[in-house]
């Protein structure tokens, strides 16, 4: 099913780049450090939401 792991793709970005920012945040970084960091964790959460999508994790309930 390839609209599972297009799911898992996207809320693993939405994810991951919320996280990256809130760590930033937290930590006070500004302009390349951000950037980077976001960027790092939002590909991350990418290839585990494509892992986990092809795992069938989120499978419709029937």
């Amino acid at each position: 099913m390839k609209s599972q792991k297009e799911l898992g793709a996207s809320l693993g970005l939405l994810t991951g780049t919320t996280l990256g920012s809130g760590i930033g945040f937290l930590f006070g970084w500004h302009s390349i450090n951000l950037i980077i960091l976001v960027s790092t964790i939002g590909l991350l959460g990418v290839a585990i939401g494509c892992w986990l999508g092809s795992r069938r994790l989120f499978k419709e309930i029937p």
